[in-house]
């Protein structure tokens, strides 16, 4: 199809603009010239329309602006080259210079989900994107578009060796990625139990009035139902990264062995974390021994939990419970020697990595380090727990003081992101972040290092493992708490209006955010989606939702299943799996009950990519590519 929408009036291979506007009207001047567009003036409201929903810039110095217009009479790509680059708020921080603009008529065929797919798929092939932003001709970037794809078999010559590692990077790298998310799909079934726990502890002690744990009444029993859940955890930890590899069988194996290495052996949270790697492992070995037919039936209850049971406690008590140990009990020693000056690194590390992601992955390991820590070391829960709520206030704060810098809808995000903050949930600054990440991640990284510093040097102690000051009860050194917020909000709001411009009549132009469908009912649906984050909290319902306004929009009946703090909604039956196409599982952690999509097409994805780019996902749907 590409072929067929492009001509050589459609190329331009030297684009005079300086900037996003100049070059939408340069461009949308060729499809005029060439009869492609009725109105030019209209078409680049419509670009910006739909600009504002999300940015259709991309790594690589590519962007690929698209509107669906009543302006337009035929469908078309225009194809622009800018030698010097523009800045099109890129994700990568990178100019954009190869410029892909579909225009496609309202109401029509979906012409740009369709030639979306088709350029994805020229896009990833070796060395297109810098052939054809270096191409001089415009019979040379037709010969690009046209090109079949290079063969996988390359000739080996003296000056090309190919890249041996390669494969094996790329399966390293998998299999990383794949650990990462049997851990965060632990950590986010922690949580609950470190939060609960850790406020009930840290609410008796307050009370009581004693700096201490009651040792009677009421208050003696809300200290009891903290310390379990706080005992609690690490066994659920390592229980659930075992069950998120082996499923249930690996649940006894993980849950006990973290108990043995945590009770017996004082290991803490990183030997909950061995051991529940190391109990899926073995749950999974013992599970490819072949069975008799009469005893298949007892493997999963009995003989897989006994057997794992017994060699990972066996592990633990005659392996590495004793050097794990020791091991945490000199990283204990090691945060102590830091009181002094050491503080201001460590804050800097954990204050940027806690507002990096906004409840992220990154996010996570900063925030898990110091919740562990909460009984021994509540200082670092003094910092991190400012940090957690700096990038939602900090953007509310930014928008309070410079309005004019910020469109309508995003104002209105402000308003809910000081709540946000407030209770603790960094999620509420992403929409500010995925709109302009280049600007507002910087930002947001600098307040948080900047309040976590300040916690640690004003010695702010937050017996909660939770952030934002709806955990001032329990906070010793309120002051500095305070303070460390407010600093740290302060220098987001500064910079990220130093660095954003007011915004342009052009981009207030917008859209209605009602339009999409949420499809309940079981077999109606074309594509089948499941979002889930390691939180299960905001990045899951914000991707959910920009799927189902690009389906929407592209004239797709999407179902989409939730898998988050509220357990699963909007469950994806046998019956949907037997009448879609395919199903696109975006995730961080492993994704639950993923077995029953094994007869049907899967694109698995980041949960990133879900929020970001929904309409280039969709857009796979209809390529038949696999992708699992």
């Amino acid at each position: 199809m590409l072929t067929t929408l492009i001509d050589e009036g459609l190329i331009c291979l030297d684009i005079a603009a300086n900037d996003k506007q100049g070059m939408f009207v340069e461009l949308a001047a060729r499809l005029k010239a060439c009869g492609k567009i009725a109105n030019q003036d209209q078409f680049v409201r419509d670009l910006w329309a739909r600009e504002n929903l999300d940015n259709t810039g991309f790594e690589q110095g590519v962007a690929l602006p698209h509107a669906k217009s009543e302006a337009v009479l035929q469908p078309a790509i225009v194809i622009g080259i800018s030698r010097q680059g523009i800045d099109y708020g890129a994700e990568d921080g990178q100019p954009s210079k190869l410029f892909f603009m579909i225009a496609s008529p309202a109401g029509g065929a979906n012409h740009h989900i369709e030639v979306l797919a088709e350029l994805s798929t020229k896009l990833l092939e070796p060395g297109f994107i810098p052939r054809m932003q270096a191409a001089t001709s415009k019979a040379e970037v037709l010969g690009l578009l046209t090109s079949p794809p290079p063969s996988a078999k390359v000739q080996v010559t003296a000056s090309h060796q190919p890249s041996a590692p390669d494969p094996q990077d790329r399966s390293i790298k998998a299999q990383l990625n794949t650990l990462k998310q049997h851990l965060l799909f632990g950590t986010s079934h922690m949580i609950p139990f470190i939060v609960a726990g850790g406020v009930l502890l840290s609410l008796s002690v307050m009370m009581s009035g004693k700096g201490a744990v009651p040792e009677a009444g009421v208050l003696k029993d809300m200290a009891d139902m903290g310390i379990a859940g706080l005992t609690l955890f690490t066994a659920v930890l390592g229980g659930y990264i075992a069950y998120s590899m082996a499923d249930k069988p690996g649940l006894a194996p993980g849950m006990i062995g973290s108990w043995i290495a945590v009770q017996q052996f004082h290991t803490g949270f990183l030997g909950a974390i061995l051991v529940g790697f190391i109990a899926g492992l073995i749950v999974n070995q013992l599970k490819r021994i072949k069975l008799p037919d009469s005893m298949s039936s007892l493997g999963s209850i009995f003989i897989y939990p006994l057997i794992g049971t017994f060699l990972m406690c066996g592990i633990v008590m005659w392996v590495i419970g004793a050097p794990i140990a020791a091991m945490m009990e000199g990283m204990n020693h090691w945060l102590s020697s830091m009181a002094g000056s050491g503080k201001v690194m460590l804050g800097a590390i954990l204050g940027g990595m806690t507002a990096f992601d906004m409840g992220g992955p990154v996010n996570k390991v900063a925030t898990l380090f110091a919740q562990t820590q909460v009984n021994t070391q509540p200082w670092l829960m003094g910092g991190v727990g400012i940090a957690i709520c700096v990038p939602p206030l900090g953007m509310a704060l930014a928008t309070l003081l410079s309005p004019r810098r910020y469109k309508k809808e995003e104002r209105e995000a402000g308003k809910a992101a000081a709540i946000m903050g407030m209770i603790g949930i960094s999620e509420g600054a992403i929409p500010f972040a995925a709109a302009d990440p280049v600007r507002v991640i910087p930002a947001i990284v600098a307040g948080g290092i900047v309040g976590n510093i300040t916690g640690f040097m004003m010695h702010s102690i937050n017996h909660a493992p939770w952030g934002g000051w709806i955990v001032l009860p329990v906070v010793e050194g309120k002051m500095g708490y305070i303070l460390g917020t407010v600093l740290g909000a302060l220098t987001t709001a500064l910079i990220v209006n130093l660095l954003k411009k007011p915004v342009t009549d052009e981009e207030e132009v917008t859209t209605p955010d009602g339009g999409y469908e949420i499809i309940e009912a079981e077999g109606e649906a074309e594509v089948l989606a499941i979002t889930v984050c390691p939180s299960g909290v905001a990045h899951t319902f914000l991707a959910a939702k920009s799927l189902q306004k690009a389906a929407a929009k592209a004239g797709i009946k999407l179902k989409v299943e939730t898998q988050g703090a509220n357990g699963i909604i909007n469950r994806i039956s046998a019956k949907d799996v037997a009448n879609a196409r395919c199903v696109i599982l975006a995730h961080d952690v492993a994704i639950k009950h993923r077995e029953r999509f094994k007869d049907i097409e899967i694109i698995d994805v980041k949960i990133k990519e879900a929020i970001h780019n929904p309409e280039g996902l969709l857009a796979r749907t209809l390529t038949g590519s696999k992708v699992a």
